[in-house]
């Protein structure tokens, strides 16, 4: 889906919103690490996000890399919400002590390619939102956080924020006409 963030007023310090291109990195990935980039493609990651306040419990399954033939489809990746990874039992290897040590050396080698990636100022563009500056992030594609920040009390960092939903869009781009995959 679509998130927007309306930059209402920013932090005395910090706070910088970071952005990048998941597609690009995973590119990136293909091109240096093809069996990393494998692996993310087929090992799915589970993610749960609760807040028990706002009355949200979210979860979601899959790979980090969502592609359809040879063509990238989607990227999930939210390390924050990421539950711990479990080997599949379709192999019976659960008794296996040696494939439940390459299942996690496997993955662990992938996603530190996929970070390192991540972590290259070329694969970031970092901005200072003004306020009244609105981003719209496209979450199947996008990746979006924020630097570390310092507030006040009489002036806190304050973003307002919305989210529309996948299957909401691809409805109104089909009301509208458009084709979607």
């Amino acid at each position: 889906g679509l998130q927007i963030f309306t930059m209402m007023q920013p932090a005395v310090r910090g706070g910088e919103s970071v952005f990048g291109d998941g597609f690009a990195v995973a590119a990136e990935l293909r091109r240096h690490h093809p069996d990393a980039f494998e692996t993310l493609c087929q090992i799915p990651r589970r993610y749960q996000c609760r807040d028990v306040e706002t009355g949200w419990h979210l979860q979601a399954q899959g790979p980090v890399i969502v592609t359809s033939g040879n063509r990238l489809v989607g990227i999930r990746h939210n390390d924050l919400d990421r539950l711990p990874d479990l080997p599949s039992n379709n192999n019976n290897s659960h008794d296996d002590e040696e494939a439940y040590f390459s299942f996690y050396q496997c993955l662990h080698e992938a996603h530190q390619a996929w970070d390192d990636i991540l972590a290259q100022d070329e694969s970031r563009l970092v901005v200072s939102l003004q306020p009244g500056e609105t981003v719209v992030v496209a979450n199947q594609r996008c990746f979006h956080g924020r630097y570390r920040f310092e507030t006040t009390p009489e002036q806190p960092r304050a973003v307002r924020g919305c989210y529309v939903a996948q299957d909401e869009l691809n409805s109104r781009f089909r009301m509208a006409g458009y084709r979607v995959d």
